[in-house]
């Protein structure tokens, strides 16, 4: 994997009436795609997913912070499931593949996710996380984020994420901006974002920087750099989860697939990084289960 310079930019414009976030997701989105071989339309889905999540993950300065999308449409991109964190690390996966790559134009792929619902679940560390959901209306995952911050959250957002695709459909670029109005301010503010940020594909023809986007979406005016974090493609699983996942089939059944085979594998569905437990480690975890219980 190149060098990763993913980074996420925090802040407000010289006026002091807007809240901006910036990120640049290439890498993050490039290692996403690379470990589910997606190209496409679902490479423009998980990077709109990708890139929105480490947007929103910026409720807090907490870097115990959790966000995650569970999107459900009704187009061939039925599924996704996106997880990210206040430190910038973010994961995510298609749980609803095509058969075969499509290819588009441009990176529009509302008829591809068609209508259905994002579920949103904010985890702050409290006794119980928040959740809200939102109507797929366009299908573009960015666009009805925004409508869900506007609505649910009561936070007049804009909200876009773009991709950019080489001629064989791989992201070559990768980037979001996430402007809101603070409680006082105007949200008419907003509109001229809006209208500058229908260029944003055309921007990332060239390598750009959180600063530069901050620029671009602020219009060339004045803005006040909160802080920079580095962002990136990591996934916590491990031979320990994958011994979680399989003790959700009680002491009984995991014996019984130990007499079965001499090995088991377990994939993950977010990295799909593959784990092998032999007949002996899943006879271990059944009897440690039945020592727990007693």
């Amino acid at each position: 994997m190149p060098s990763n310079n993913d980074a996420r930019l925090r802040g407000i414009d010289g006026a002091k009436a807007i809240r901006v976030v910036t990120a640049v997701t290439t890498q993050t989105v490039i290692e996403g795609c690379r470990r589910h071989g997606l190209r496409g339309v679902e490479a423009i889905a998980l990077a709109r997913g990708l890139t929105a999540a480490c947007l929103l993950a910026t409720l807090t300065k907490n870097d115990d912070e959790r966000l995650r999308l569970a999107m459900q449409g009704s187009g061939a991109i039925r599924s996704m499931l996106v997880d990210a964190r206040g430190d910038g690390t973010v994961r995510g996966c298609i749980t609803s593949r095509l058969r075969s790559p499509v290819f588009v134009d441009d990176d529009r792929i509302g008829e591809f996710v068609g209508s259905g619902q994002i579920m949103i679940t904010r985890d702050l560390g409290l006794p119980n996380p928040y959740q809200g959901v939102v109507p797929l209306t366009s299908g573009e995952i960015d666009e009805d984020l925004e409508n869900y911050l506007t609505a649910s959250e009561q936070l007049p957002s804009v909200l876009r994420c773009r991709v950019i695709l080489s001629s064989s459909g791989e992201v070559v670029r990768a980037a979001g901006v996430l402007c809101q109005t603070f409680p006082d301010a105007d949200p008419e503010e907003l509109e001229p974002i809006r209208g500058v940020l229908l260029g944003l594909t055309d921007l990332l023809r060239e390598e750009r920087t959180p600063q530069e986007l901050m620029g671009f979406a602020l219009l060339g005016g004045g803005f006040d750099a909160m802080a920079e974090s580095g962002l990136s493609y990591e996934c916590g699983c491990g031979r320990e989860r994958a011994l979680s996942v399989l003790s959700t089939l009680g002491a009984q059944d995991i014996e019984k697939l130990a007499d079965e085979q001499e090995s088991t594998e377990v994939k993950c569905s977010f990295c799909g990084d593959a784990y092998t437990l032999t007949a002996d480690d899943l006879r271990e975890l059944a009897t440690s289960m039945r020592d727990t219980r007693s």
